[in-house]
């Protein structure tokens, strides 16, 4: 998309919902929504689908690589934390953003998803300001505005 100026905008963000409740991700999303963000959002409700997303593997084929992922911590199967982990073990994958989001506010929980690579922890019930504040803050994204509407992009690290 090209600017008025002339320049060329960033591409929308696409973000990765990892997350088993409908209900969360619609609150999540309403909350983005509600700040007017604009963003490519692609959900999936276990780690293990989340896995054969970033790889491309069948029913995923022609996903794209996320930007930013959301990831609830108390998933089924594999919890977030092993998801975190085998994550931080594809090499062309780890450096994608994590913020976590979970119900639990225990002081280990949160070092444990830190250690395991998340750049941010979010505890649910999740309010509007604290959602916008860490997405703000992820060093890859920024929030641009186009007209009324606020989009988050990506910087392509890719070109680099």
């Amino acid at each position: 998309m090209t600017e008025p100026d002339g320049e060329e905008a960033a591409p929308m963000a696409q973000v990765l919902f990892i997350e088993d409740s409908a209900v969360e991700i619609r609150l999540v999303t309403d909350l983005l929504n509600r700040a007017r963000v604009q963003f490519d959002g692609h959900w999936v409700t276990s780690a293990e689908d989340a896995l054969r997303f970033l790889r491309n593997e069948p029913r995923f084929e022609s996903a794209p690589r996320p930007d930013l992922i959301f990831l609830d911590l108390n998933l089924p199967r594999i919890q977030g934390g092993g998801f975190l982990k085998e994550l931080r073990g594809l090499p062309e994958l780890k450096t994608i953003p994590v913020v976590v989001l979970s119900g639990s506010d225990f002081e280990e929980d949160v070092i444990g998803a830190r250690e395991l690579g998340a750049v941010h922890y979010l505890v649910k019930p999740l309010n509007y300001e604290k959602l916008c504040e860490v997405v703000a803050r992820v060093r890859s994204l920024k929030l641009e505005t186009r007209g009324d509407d606020l989009f988050l992009c990506a910087e392509d690290l890719r070109r680099v």
